[in-house]
């Protein structure tokens, strides 16, 4: 389900948004969340589960026993 959100956004910006989409509401919506993924995934914003598992078991010695809950290791 989609949420919403309100924007507060320089008044030159608004402008030249404006120009470009000409009240196609639709397109507008499309190019901020398109903007917004894009930068997201530039910075890394929000990293996938199975990258922060595949770094964690990474991270790891191979062969290591000093894992668990401490007492459990071989």
């Amino acid at each position: 389900m989609s949420k919403k959100m309100t924007l507060s956004i320089d008044p030159d910006l608004y402008k030249q948004l404006e120009q470009r989409f000409k009240g196609d509401e639709q397109g507008l919506n499309q190019f901020i969340i398109d903007a917004i993924k894009n930068q997201s995934k530039a910075e890394n914003l929000f990293p996938k589960e199975e990258d922060d598992l595949k770094s964690y078991l990474q991270k790891g010695s191979s062969g290591s026993r000093t894992y668990g809950v401490k007492g459990q290791g071989w």
